[in-house]
């Protein structure tokens, strides 16, 4: 089973904040199918751009790192 608590949801939302506060920027990825239906219900996949991949994640943020990342 795999699971997020309010609190872990919580904990990205301040990490996603103080990115922000910085210039960067938080992306999430490949998403078990419970958890991506949990950031639809409580919209946080509005706050987060979700990848299908880590992969294309890597490549939205920084090419060199997906590069770097190779073909896991």
């Amino acid at each position: 089973m795999v699971y997020i608590s309010s609190a872990g949801l919580g904990v990205l939302m301040i990490a996603a904040k103080q990115c922000r506060k910085q210039n960067g920027k938080m992306v999430v990825a490949a998403l078990q199918p419970m958890i991506q239906e949990i950031f639809q219900i409580s919209r946080f996949d509005k706050v987060f751009e979700v990848f299908p991949t880590v992969r294309a994640a890597l490549e939205n943020i920084s090419r060199l790192a997906a590069a770097a990342y190779g073909d896991q």
